[in-house]
């Protein structure tokens, strides 16, 4: 590519990445709940807290210490959301890059990276969009001039992707591997040499972290809470292929719907893989300097075909935008130019992809909410709306399900910063919007798969004597689920605090407050009644009875399933 066609790219690139940035900004409403998990971490952080010593880290610490970091400078999901809405803008921008040199147009760039923007992953996916396509930015720059400063740069980055999520640094490192060995394939000396230098320079760049893992909490109990952690989303794997959900319904494809856009993308995406694959081992490319390229791009997005999709197929087949995007507009280029059945089939994909976007991403109603049709004004109005619900506390409108439960006030009001609060299920918005560290080292429990060995709950349960936890939010309605995975820690909560009160969840589920029966309260809160302010006192015959006059211990579930 020419130098004055970079220019007109890198100009493109960084329109992209403001519209990109005010687009999502402008359609925030809030966060999902899985979002709260890395804020949860992040707060835990501005407490003082040490990640693998004084709280389970699953190999995220890039990602939530850059969401400390917001936080430290403005406090509340607002800073949150433009950390995110940027990185994804970035990503947009390195997305169009790449893909314009990689088809030679920058119009089919400019689409495949609209593609990626209107698949809307979720806010706290960036990493999962970020790395793949600054890889390949990194990727392309050493197949254009391979040296030993690029190959560091890509070093570095695999090294930005282990720390942003363990996994994402082996696909980063799969793609620069394929095209190490696809530009060199002709000299396996020259091969094996750079692979070991890119190995080299990444273990460099890697040993400060690997040095404090093995300080914090030792490298064998870091990989093991790792796969811990991967337990609990093992349920969300494909054991098969999606489903159409038209297909059961008697209207027909008229019943077409996000779900049934989503399990064509599904489908789309695989296709794209086989077809990727297919051009590249018959030669039949156009651009063969790009050739290493693709094939970094073929394996990394293979590895998230087979890794990162999973269910619900419809809030995560958006994980894999940056690679639909950039092989996508790759495989639509190299069909011009073929037969055509060829270019027809591709071409009819393509438009069937971008309709089944439109559909996923609800884009109509999407660029409504962004009020562009009112004027600069407005939308500037709507933007410090956001700005001002998610920078003072206690942030309502970012609350993630329904209206904030009265739990969250009570836990700032009737806590101190010092105590931690501890919750039976997952639900780790509590935590964050309560202000609130979380109890026994973990953010959120994951049943009835992870983290259940007798090691693990031997640490919960040592946390939790070390610990100030005062209050206890049970979720009663699940607890045979906990109490089945975590019986030393359910049977110690049952003798340890007594209940004082309780409230529905929007799922349905009845949270009983449990207080510590060493603490005693110095009020009530509010028309709840529940008890507020803690000292601690001396454990006595008496010591038990709390605000409801019952000194009987929380009932553990004896029947519950071994």
């Amino acid at each position: 590519m020419a130098a004055e066609s970079r220019r007109h790219v890198g100009i493109a690139a960084m329109a992209i990445a403001v519209l990109a940035f005010l687009y999502r900004l402008l359609i925030v409403r809030d966060l999902t709940n899985d979002h709260y998990m890395h804020l949860a971490w992040a707060q835990q952080v501005l407490f003082g807290q040490v990640p693998g010593r004084d709280f389970v880290d699953p190999g995220m610490p890039l990602m939530y210490l850059l969401s400390a970091l917001v936080q430290r400078l403005l406090p509340g999901p607002y800073s949150e959301a433009i950390l995110t809405c940027a990185l994804m803008a970035l990503a947009a921008a390195a997305t169009l890059v790449v893909t314009a040199e990689l088809t030679g147009s920058l119009v089919v760039a400019s689409i495949a990276t609209i593609v990626e923007v209107a698949l809307e992953p979720r806010l706290y996916s960036y990493p999962k969009i970020l790395v793949p396509a600054v890889a390949l930015l990194l990727i392309q720059r050493y197949v254009r001039r391979p040296s030993r400063t690029r190959l560091a740069w890509l070093a570095a980055w695999t090294g930005v992707a282990v720390l942003l999520r363990h996994d994402l640094g082996i696909y980063a490192a799969a793609g620069v591997g394929a095209c190490v060995v696809a530009l060199h394939v002709n000299d396996w000396r020259q091969m094996f040499r750079t692979l070991a230098e890119y190995a080299a320079a990444l273990i460099v760049f890697m040993l400060p972290y690997v040095v404090y893992v093995q300080w914090s909490e030792g490298l064998f109990e870091h990989l093991h809470v790792a796969l811990e952690f991967a337990k609990g989303e093992a349920h969300q794997r494909f054991l098969s292929p999606p489903g159409f959900v038209f297909w059961s319904n008697p209207a027909g494809l008229a019943a077409w719907n996000n779900t049934d856009a989503a399990v064509f993308l599904f489908y789309a995406a695989h296709l794209l893989a086989v077809a990727s694959i297919l051009l590249l081992v018959r030669r039949r490319t156009s651009r063969a300097e790009q050739n290493p390229v693709a094939i970094a791009g073929v394996a990394m997005l293979l590895l998230y075909l087979t890794v990162v999709l999973r269910h619900p197929i419809d809030s995560r087949i958006q994980d894999v935008g940056a690679l639909l995007a950039i092989m996508g507009a790759w495989t639509v280029a190299q069909s011009f130019g073929r037969t055509f059945i060829t270019t027809g089939a591709v071409l009819a994909v393509a438009a069937a992809s971008l309709v089944n976007v439109w559909i996923l991403g609800g884009l109509a109603g999407r660029i409504k909410d962004t009020r562009i049709a009112d004027g600069p004004a407005t939308m500037a109005r709507q933007v410090a709306g956001v700005k001002e619900s998610g920078s003072v506390w206690p942030w309502e409108r970012f609350w993630p399900a329904g209206e904030l439960p009265a739990a969250v006030r009570y836990l700032n009001a009737c806590t101190t910063p010092d105590d931690a609060v501890l919750l039976t299920w997952a639900a780790p918005e509590y935590y964050f919007f309560a202000q609130r560290k979380f109890g026994a080292g973990h953010a959120l429990f994951l049943p009835p798969d992870a983290f259940t060995t007798p090691h693990d709950r031997e640490k919960m349960l040592a946390q939790m004597r070390r610990e100030r936890i005062p209050i206890v939010l049970i979720n009663e309605t699940r607890r045979e689920e906990f109490a089945t995975a975590y019986p030393e820690v359910d049977r110690y909560i049952a003798e340890q605090y007594a209940p004082a009160g309780g409230f529905d969840i929007r799922d349905g589920s009845h949270v009983t407050v449990a207080v510590g029966r060493k603490f005693k309260a110095n009020g009530t809160y509010a028309a709840e009644g529940w008890p507020c302010g803690f000292d601690n006192r001396a454990a006595s015959s008496t010591a038990s009875i709390m605000l409801d006059g019952s000194a009987t211990p929380l009932p553990a579930m004896s029947n519950a399933v071994p």
